[in-house]
Formats: C-alpha cells, sequence, structure tokens
C-alpha cells in the first residue's frame, strides 16, 4: 500500500489495499539444488491441474520476503495450502462465482504500482522479474482471481457456522487457566486536529513562484527534472525529479489526480493547492487505470504567530466542549481537519493484523505514539486533554486528546472479553467445518504427489 513510508506521499497518497511488496507474480523457470541446476518438474496434481516446483518456490520466496524462515517444514505446508487452493478453486466453479473482470483489473492495477513503488520503476521492476509486464500483470491477475474465489469458497463452507453464548461460555470455562490470553491494559482515544491557517499573502508568494518556474519551462529555459530537484519540497519524488510512479486511479489526493488527468501528455499544469502544499504537475503518461507524473511541491510553513493562534482556536473548543456545549464526537465534526481519524470519529486505532483477533476499538497501551501516551496518562476517562502540539517538516497541527475508554491489563474474562473469546470460538468453528469438508472433498479429487513430496498427503 502507498502509505506512511513517504514522507508527503504518504498524505498525498490514499491506501492502495492489498497491494503485495513482493515478487509474487514472477515465474522461476529453473530450481537449484546441491549445486545442480535442475528444470522445473511437477511436484503435485490434482486432478489435471499441476503444480509446478517453481510454484513452490515462489510462494516460499514470498514468505522469505516477509521474514519467515524457510525450511523443509514450511515448505511441506506451503505444498499443502497449493494443494487446497487447487480444490478450493474447482469447487468454485460448482457454486458459478463470477468475478467482475473490472474488479480484477482494479485490484492489479493496486498491486502492480505497490510493486514499481518497490523496485523504483517498471524497468526495474521488469529486469527483476526478468519478464515482460505483460507476463507480470498475467499472472498477479490469476492470483487475484484465484484469491477471490478461494475466500468465496470459503465463506460458502463458513456461512452456517454459528456460536452460542452457551457455547462460548462452556468453551471459555472449559479452557486450562494457562490457555487463557493474558490482556494489556488498553485504551479508546479520540482526537481532533487543527492546522494553523497560513496568510493568503503567503501562500500567494508561493503560488507566484510556481508560475515563474512554468514559464521557464515553457520558455525552454529550464528542465522539469531539474527544477524539481532543486526546488520540490517532497524528499520521496525530488531527487528523481519529481517522478512519482505509475499509481493506479484514486490513489492521489482528489485535487492533484483531476488537475492532472486534465492535462495532456508532457503538458504542466497551472499551481494547484492540496492539503499538502501547491504543486506544479507534468503528466508524463497514463493508460485506462493509472498515470504517472511528476511534480514540483512547495510546502508553505506556517509561522510561530499563526501556530499560536492554532493553538488559541483549539482552546475554544475544548472550552465549549468542557462547558458540555459541544461533546467531543460532534466537535470532531465540525471542526476536525484530519480526515483520516475525522471519519472515524477521530478514533486513533492500529491496523487489524487477521488471524483470531477481534478487530478492536481498543488500542494496547503500549503500542500508542510515546506523545499520545504521556497526553493521556493522567486523564481519566472521560477526560480531554490539554492542546498537544505535533510538528513535522512538512506539517504543523495542535490536538485534543479524549480518553473515551481504558481497560486494565487483566486475565481474558467471559466479562470483559465476551466478544473476544466469541470471535476466537466462531474463528476455530469455521477452520473445522473447513478441514471437515476436506476430508469429504478429498475423495473427490486424484491428488498425486512427487515421491519426495508425499509426506504432504499426511498435513491433508
Amino acid at each position: 500500500m502507498l502509505k506512511k513510508t513517504i514522507p508527503v506521499l504518504s498524505r498525498l497518497t490514499r491506501s492502495l489495499m492489498g497491494v503485495f511488496v513482493l515478487l509474487t507474480c514472477m515465474a522461476l523457470p529453473l530450481a537449484r539444488v546441491s549445486g545442480t541446476v535442475l528444470l522445473d518438474k511437477v511436484i503435485a496434481k490434482v486432478n489435471k491441474e499441476e503444480i509446478l516446483y517453481s510454484d513452490l518456490q515462489r510462494e516460499c520466496n514470498r514468505l522469505a520476503l516477509e521474514g519467515k524462515k524457510i525450511d523443509e517444514q514450511l515448505q511441506m505446508h506451503v505444498l499443502r495450502e497449493l494443494v487446497l487452493n487447487k480444490i478450493f478453486l474447482s469447487k468454485a466453479k460448482s457454486y458459478n462465482i463470477n468475478i467482475p473482470k473490472k474488479h480484477i483489473q482494479k485490484t492489479c492495477d493496486f498491486r502492480i504500482a505497490g510493486l514499481v513503488q518497490r523496485f523504483g520503476s517498471e524497468e526495474k521492476l521488469v529486469e527483476a522479474a526478468r519478464q515482460p509486464i505483460y507476463h507480470i500483470k498475467k499472472n498477479i491477475k490469476q492470483r487475484i482471481e484465484s484469491e477471490i474465489l478461494a475466500s468465496q469458497v470459503y465463506q460458502h463452507l463458513t456461512k452456517h457456522v454459528v456460536v452460542t453464548p452457551a457455547e462460548v461460555k462452556a468453551y471459555f470455562n472449559a479452557l486450562p487457566l494457562d490457555k487463557r490470553s493474558y490482556c494489556p491494559s488498553s485504551v479508546q482515544v479520540h482526537q481532533l486536529v487543527v492546522y494553523p491557517k497560513v496568510a493568503a499573502a503567503r501562500q500567494e508568494t508561493v503560488k507566484n513562484k510556481l508560475l515563474h518556474l512554468k514559464k521557464l519551462l515553457l520558455a525552454g529555459r529550464a528542465d522539469f527534472v531539474q527544477l524539481a530537484k532543486e526546488h520540490s519540497d517532497d524528499p520521496y519524488s525530488a531527487h528523481k525529479g519529481g517522478e512519482i510512479g505509475w499509481v493506479p486511479l484514486g490513489a492521489l489526493a482528489p485535487a492533484y489526480e483531476s488537475t492532472a488527468l486534465a492535462l495532456k501528455s508532457g503538458e504542466i499544469s497551472d499551481p494547484i493547492a492540496s492539503e499538502f502544499g501547491w504543486h506544479l504537475i507534468q503528466l508524463i503518461g497514463r493508460n485506462k487505470n493509472q498515470y504517472n507524473t511528476r511534480h514540483i511541491l512547495q510546502v508553505v510553513q506556517p509561522t510561530e504567530e499563526e501556530i499560536r493562534l492554532a493553538k488559541v482556536e483549539l482552546d475554544k473548543i475544548k472550552a465549549e466542549i468542557v462547558a458540555g456545549k459541544l461533546t467531543f464526537e460532534a466537535a470532531v465534526q465540525q471542526y476536525s481537519e484530519d480526515k483520516e481519524t475525522a471519519a472515524q470519529g477521530g478514533l486513533i486505532a492500529t491496523p487489524y493484523q487477521g488471524g483470531d483477533r477481534l478487530p478492536s476499538l481498543f488500542v494496547p497501551v503500549e503500542s500508542l505514539d510515546s506523545e499520545v501516551y504521556f497526553a493521556i496518562d493522567r486523564l481519566q476517562v472521560g477526560e480531554v486533554s490539554a492542546p498537544q502540539y505535533m510538528g513535522t517538516s512538512h506539517k504543523s497541527a495542535w490536538r485534543l486528546l479524549l480518553l473515551k475508554q481504558k481497560v486494565e491489563a487483566h486475565l481474558m474474562n467471559l466479562t470483559q472479553d465476551y466478544e473476544q473469546i466469541h470471535y476466537g470460538l466462531l474463528q476455530k468453528r469455521k477452520k473445522e467445518a473447513v478441514d471437515k469438508w476436506i476430508q469429504t472433498a478429498k475423495s473427490e479429487f486424484v491428488i498425486y504427489f512427487a515421491p519426495e513430496y508425499r509426506t504432504v498427503e499426511q498435513l491433508l
């Protein structure tokens, strides 16, 4: 995902969901074992669907990039998943699952953008993959379709799985004490963010500077790449001559994208403002679903007085909240200028990591940023913090923090953690239902393993 790894584009860019920053799409036609180069070979079959050694190697390479230690045991489990995937895909055909081609194409564009982002350019991606971009995209599309189909089959097989409160209670009471999770101290925190207001005259000065640079470019007296290196305040793209790289439609801030897409290839925009500053944009190229631009960004930093006035504004907002004239939630909707958290009522959340953990409104205290931790450390539940300054090289802001709820560290129990226990048991039951189905479904398929991989049969 193009996220907060890029100082300026991290905020210019909205989330690229589902991006794999790894070469899951690349074929490995040769394998090396004990110093000997082997041609690719079939290591398993599900009916007539083949699984190649290169398929296994590719998945192991993907896991290695994620930091997993690749050993024989892990390889066997990966092969098991590949076999199960073939079974799931075969079953999907009987369910007549139809996936819109537009959805596959859009997801593919996001993943390609993530790969290009990681390798630096499409050319470097092609070089690393040792495949033309056409084949890379084709393989990614096939993988996306497989993932969606397998997910749909899983949902179909588990849609009737339910867990009653009585079952949750019985399940939990049967758990030995050493199997009950320890829940760390957690909090639910909301924020209200206000940015300093930069004087219109200084905004106009920056706009005029970019207009001057555009005149130089149109007169042929300057080169966009060189000007970006010298003048752009975007540290991510400046050293690349301002080039952002290929991104799918909908990935960048609306003001930036609408301006860029209104240009012809090679054309330069007038200066436009976004929440990150002022941009001079040149369209490098576009196709049906993505585009590439370069830009010169000028960030207008607030003065000390403008920063002070933002704090004064936030003090007034807090006074209304404390006086009961305004709830914190209403104040967020009315005043907060941080779009990411304002849409969630100001909630500061940690990303959901999957597994058997229920997505939660609560954040473990140890996961909080130190600034947030110290700001709420002495607050009572329901109290609002004093204005807290947040300053970076590109953005200054003040925020209020509301400690909405707090749960002290405790051993998991039914009173405080019922939803989490219910969720965990439900996932367990769903897995059992799928495993049971697999045992029945195996008889419908002819499954073959190469001799050196036959131990995987015991894992099915």
